[in-house]
């Protein structure tokens, strides 16, 4: 059961950041509406996919820990590159583009 977690975190990850609205990751982060709807729908999208794919049941378990670890690992790289562009490593970039 365990060994399937890293996949499906990673199969809702790509579904995460390949959905066609922006997603706020800061409110997701922090819980809301959009991050109930998200759920609903990813969850029960992956299950309906490992089952069609590879007819394998998901135990709900790993899916609601997959769906959080990828909602986190998202808002940890949103994070990371928010960091990143506001940082002095970037600084050399924004002057060659004159956006400064």
């Amino acid at each position: 059961m365990s060994e399937q977690l890293p996949d499906v975190t990673y199969w809702l990850a790509l579904e995460l950041s390949k959905n066609d609205q922006m997603i706020n990751l800061d409110k997701v982060y922090q819980g809301s509406v959009e991050l109930d709807y998200l759920y609903q729908l990813l969850t029960s999208k992956a299950q309906q996919h490992w089952w069609q794919t590879y007819g394998v049941e998901l135990n709900p378990v790993v899916v609601n820990n997959a769906f959080f670890r990828a909602v986190a690992l998202l808002h940890e790289r949103h994070l990371e590159f928010s960091r990143l562009r506001k940082g002095a490593e970037t600084q050399w970039v924004k002057e060659l583009l004159h956006l400064n």
